[in-house]
Formats: structure tokens, C-alpha cells, sequence
């Protein structure tokens, strides 16, 4: 690729690891659109409250083939639905799909020639984000999951995507999902880490006629490390995308979610982040009604201690004759120190007479008066604010359709809240 632009070492860096051959036209337009383009600054609009300089302080090299101890990352509904990529390269020794129903594709992107014409398929109507391009320049594999004609798979999928790493290295996982016309899956979507490294994963998901996909996707990296992700879904009609992403980890996160619904469609983007120390959680959210009658529903909650920052813009746009949009926002957030810190920006841009749209945002401390009826009760101090804490985030957890990652990520939660502040995000 030609050179950028002056102080971009952490692109031409980043550029400079091995190339695999498949999906070249893919690559190359990636790397044409990354020329001449520099990390983004606090000067953008979109960037303005998320600084990028411990990043481009940092080099990075490719990641390495590892190895990994699965046995605490696994979930009991999923043994034999299970696909795991460590330092972005496939794992064959930890993944296991021999539960998959016939006729389900769930393979790595490095065996399934059907990815090579569909990555890339699902646009947004702008631009790609830097960190989408760079992933489509340098991934080296992914997930591919293709659900026939209505097939309703029983067990939930899951993807396991983990970066072990001594010294700073950068991966790219990549997923792409196909539900054909009256498909129904469950799929969860994690991602692990220790040491030091930069993760931008890139999910493409296309849903046809009366499909129905319930995404549930966590981010428990290292907290030395940088998560910067993108996720893209076509909604078809009278389809249904529910996602909820669950953010615990990283020094630095961000998510842009768009989603693009049809006639009759649904849409579900709900969020929970835990932050504390320096962490920085940002979710920029898109939500594109772009035909009649459907309807949409966001929920975004972040409980920050300590000199964390959580950052969310979330968008509804009502397109020209989606007449019957439904569409609900609420952005709530819970500051524990004085020194916590939220920019939250719910946005609704309507271009139709004949909907249903509202939007809302709340920035504050524990009740006071609920912490004293807790205390009344015989709660000590400590336990009361634990528990409203825990309360705080309990309604987004419960929705969790997977048994045992509903256990275990509740179990996360109570531990970090019953110690009295957010805890260690080992």
C-alpha cells in the first residue's frame, strides 16, 4: 500500500503484517479508501469526547498463533456449538460443532468459499469508519454462520474470539451472519483477552423475510486493551434483530451498531457497561428506519466509578414515507464517584408525519432515599449501595435468553458491586 499521511506510523504499522490472498477486491478497496487518512482526533464531530493519543502512542505487530485454557470461557448449553479464534487465526483444538443441525454453516471464513462474494455486502450508506477498513485490509479469518429456509436452530451458537498476547500486537475478527426467510438462531459472541493489543472486530449480519436472529455480544478484553468494533445488519421484512451488548472490559471501547430495517421489521440495540478507573466506554449507535411500520428500541445503561467516561450517541432516522415507525430510545447512567463522568446524546432525525418516536436521557448518583430505606431494613451502608447498583443493571441481565451466560454474567456483576466498587476486570 502507498504511504499515508504524517503521524499515522500506527496505521502504516498496522499494514505492514502478512496478507492472506482471498478476498482481494475486498482489501483493496479497504486500503484505497485507509490512504492518506490519519486516526481520528477530538476535532470530529463523532470523536470529540473519545482521545485516541495512548493509541497512537503504541506500535503494534501481528498477532501470533496461540493456544488457550478453554475450560473457563465455555458455557454449558454450547458445547458442541462452539467455534473459537485465538489472536484472530482459527482454533480447530478448541472449537467443537459437531451439535450443529444439518444444513447450518457455522465454519471459519478460511473454509467457506460461500464469504468470498458476500463480505462487504452489507453497507451503511457512508463512508466505513477507519477501524471497519483497516479490519478489511488485514483480517486473517472469521466466522461464517448461514441458516437455511426455516431452520429454527435449537441450541445457541457461540463464538469465542480471545487475544493472548506478551507484546502489543492487533487483530481483526470478522463474522458474517445469513438468516434465509423464516430462520431463527440464538448466537452469543464473546470477547477475551490479557495484555496489551488492538481489537477491531467487524459483524455483518443480513436478515431475510420473517427471520429472526437474538445476538447477544460481550466484551470482556483485557484492560490494557483498545476494543474498537463495528457491527452492520439488513433487516428484512417483518424480520427481527435483538442485540444487547455487554461491555466489561478494555481500557478503551467503542461500538458503532447500524441497523437497517424494512417493512415490519424489529429492532432491539440495548447496552450495559461497567467502568471504572481510566476506562472509556463509547457506543455510537445507528438505527435506520427505512421503510413502513417498524419499530425499534434501544436501551443503553452504564454505571461508572472511579475517573471513567461513558459516551453515547445513539441516532434514529425516520426516512421519507416510513409511515408507523415505532421507535423508543432511553439513554440511563449511574455515576458512583464524583469524579465519573457520562456525554450521553439521544438523536431522532424524522422525515415522516404519521410515527411514534421518543427518546430520553438520565445522568445521576444512588437514590438517597432508597439507600436510607435499605439502611432502616438492616442493610449497612456498603450492602445498600451494592444492591441498588446491582438493581441498576439487573433488568438488562434478565433478558438474556442463554442460561448459564445469564448466571455467569451475573455472578460477574454481584462480584464487582459487592466489593464495594467495580472491582477487578480480570
Amino acid at each position: 500500500m502507498t504511504s499515508m499521511v504524517a503521524g499515522s506510523s500506527l496505521l502504516v504499522e498496522l499494514l505492514s503484517g502478512p496478507r492472506p490472498a482471498e478476498w482481494d477486491s475486498l482489501r483493496e478497496a479497504a486500503e484505497a479508501r485507509l490512504e492518506g487518512r490519519d486516526l481520528p482526533t477530538t476535532q470530529a464531530e463523532d470523536w470529540k469526547y473519545t482521545d485516541l493519543k495512548a493509541l497512537a502512542a503504541l506500535t503494534f505487530g501481528p498477532a501470533p498463533e496461540g493456544t488457550i485454557d478453554l475450560a473457563p470461557l465455555l458455557l454449558s448449553e454450547m458445547v458442541g456449538t462452539r467455534q473459537v479464534f485465538v489472536n484472530g487465526h482459527h482454533a480447530p483444538h478448541a472449537s467443537c460443532a459437531s451439535a450443529v443441525p444439518a444444513g447450518v454453516r457455522f465454519l471459519p471464513m478460511s473454509t467457506a468459499s460461500e464469504a468470498c462474494h458476500a463480505l462487504g455486502s452489507v453497507k451503511n450508506g457512508a463512508t466505513p469508519v477507519l477501524f471497519e477498513d483497516l479490519n478489511s485490509a488485514r483480517f486473517q479469518d472469521g466466522a461464517v454462520i448461514l441458516v437455511p429456509k426455516h431452520l429454527k436452530v435449537a441450541l445457541p451458537l457461540h463464538l469465542l474470539f480471545v487475544t493472548r498476547t506478551d507484546t502489543p500486537c492487533a487483530v481483526f475478527p470478522r463474522l458474517l451472519v445469513v438468516l434465509e426467510a423464516g430462520a431463527e438462531l440464538e448466537l452469543v459472541e464473546e470477547h477475551h483477552g490479557q495484555g496489551t493489543y488492538l481489537s477491531c472486530p467487524v459483524v455483518e449480519i443480513r436478515l431475510a423475510e420473517g427471520a429472526i436472529l437474538r445476538h447477544e455480544r460481550v466484551q470482556r478484553e483485557s484492560p490494557e486493551a483498545f476494543h474498537i468494533g463495528t457491527l452492520k445488519a439488513e433487516v428484512g421484512r417483518n424480520a427481527q434483530y435483538h442485540s444487547r451488548t455487554l461491555s466489561f472490559g478494555a481500557r478503551f471501547s467503542r461500538q458503532h451498531p447500524w441497523v437497517h430495517l424494512a417493512e415490519g421489521a424489529e429492532g432491539t440495540l440495548d447496552g450495559l457497561a461497567l467502568l471504572e478507573g481510566t476506562q472509556v466506554a463509547d457506543t455510537h449507535s445507528f438505527m435506520h428506519h427505512a421503510e413502513p411500520n417498524a419499530a425499534s428500541h434501544q436501551l443503553h445503561k452504564c454505571i461508572v466509578d472511579g475517573r471513567a467516561r461513558a459516551i453515547f450517541n445513539g441516532q434514529v432516522r425516520v426516512a421519507p414515507g416510513a409511515q408507523g415507525t415505532d421507535a423508543k430510545q432511553q439513554s440511563r447512567n449511574l455515576l458512583l464517584s464524583e469524579a465519573a463522568r457520562v456525554d450521553t446524546k439521544p438523536q431522532l432525525e424524522i422525515y415522516a408525519d404519521d410515527v411514534k418516536c421518543s427518546h430520553g436521557a438520565t445522568v445521576g448518583q444512588l437514590d438517597p432515599e432508597e439507600l436510607f430505606y435499605l439502611q432502616s431494613r438492616g442493610l449497612d451502608a456498603d450492602d445498600a449501595r451494592n444492591l441498588l447498583t446491582y438493581g441498576f443493571a439487573a433488568d438488562v441481565l434478565q433478558r438474556i435468553p442463554v442460561a448459564s451466560l445469564r448466571r455467569a454474567l451475573r455472578r460477574l456483576v454481584m462480584a464487582r458491586t459487592q466489593a464495594g466498587s467495580l472491582g477487578d476486570l480480570a
